[in-house]
């Protein structure tokens, strides 16, 4: 019988290390996501008006600390993005309650970082079987579709969930983790009950706390480089912050501070 050598054995970890890591890498594996898309607001007129080299350095400082923000997010490998010009994809490996927790804290750190860095922003939230291919740079499934065209409905600075992942959202949404609601937003038709992430309660530190002034002032420093239509974005995006800031208060009040796993939709 042959010797087994120190090197046999150091192959045959490789080898197996290999195995493990090919199993359990879940995104070589075509399955049910959850998907964010997002893009920056008024990018277009920013190009053409903005000097590049001052642009450059707005968007450098934006993707640095977006980097920096997502970073405790992105340590368990269960969720990516990615970045093209002023479009931004937020993916998580799954639909589960950890996915539904990592992409809307994502979510809610983008909305922040976003609108601090003086980029107006808004997505759409959507769910079925996607490839994040990052080796070959292949992203795309129905769910990014589906909330691009949603995407452009749009008529307000803020995360809307598509009807694919709603299921989702009610099973997970609660008033004092990851607060979603069913309020009125500003669509390209009218006004219409859709569940939205209720960024406004939920702080740069990702804690259960109403930071509502804070966003309304972030909006008022956007307000003052811009007029005409971003304006109506800007009061739309503040009747949902105040109507989902009553809403959300009124559950925690009604429930107690310590139900975090309530659901939240219409206050009765």
């Amino acid at each position: 019988m042959s010797k087994v050598t120190k090197n046999d054995v150091k192959d045959q970890t490789k080898s197996v290390v290999k195995k493990l890591t090919q199993q359990f890498d879940g995104w070589n594996t075509d399955t049910e996501r959850l998907v964010l898309y997002a893009d920056f607001m008024g990018f277009k007129e920013r190009v053409i008006k903005t000097p590049h080299v001052d642009l450059k350095k707005q968007m450098k400082e934006f993707r640095e600390t977006w980097e920096r923000r997502m970073t405790p997010l992105i340590l368990s490998d269960n969720l990516k993005f990615a970045q093209f010009s002023d479009s931004i994809l937020i993916v998580a490996n799954g639909t589960s309650w950890k996915m539904f927790n990592l992409i809307t804290k994502a979510a809610a750190r983008l909305m922040h970082v976003a609108l601090s860095k003086g980029f107006a922003l808004k997505g759409v939230l959507a769910e079925g079987v996607f490839t994040y291919d990052e080796k070959n740079e292949i992203y795309f499934g129905r769910p990014l579709v589906d909330a691009y065209l949603l995407h452009e409905e749009i008529k307000y600075y803020g995360i809307v969930v598509h009807h694919t992942a709603e299921k989702t959202v009610k099973k997970y949404a609660a008033v004092n983790d990851n607060p979603y609601s069913d309020s009125p937003i500003a669509l390209e038709k009218g006004l219409t009950g859709h569940y939205h992430l209720c960024w406004n309660m939920i702080d740069e530190k990702l804690e259960a706390i109403d930071c509502t002034e804070d966003c309304v002032k972030l909006l008022d420093t956007i307000a003052e480089t811009v007029s005409g239509k971003p304006r109506i974005y800007i009061d739309n995006t503040k009747k949902v912050l105040m109507e989902d800031q009553k809403r959300v208060n009124e559950q925690k009040e009604k429930l107690g501070t310590d139900s975090a796993t309530t659901k939240i939709g219409k206050v009765s």
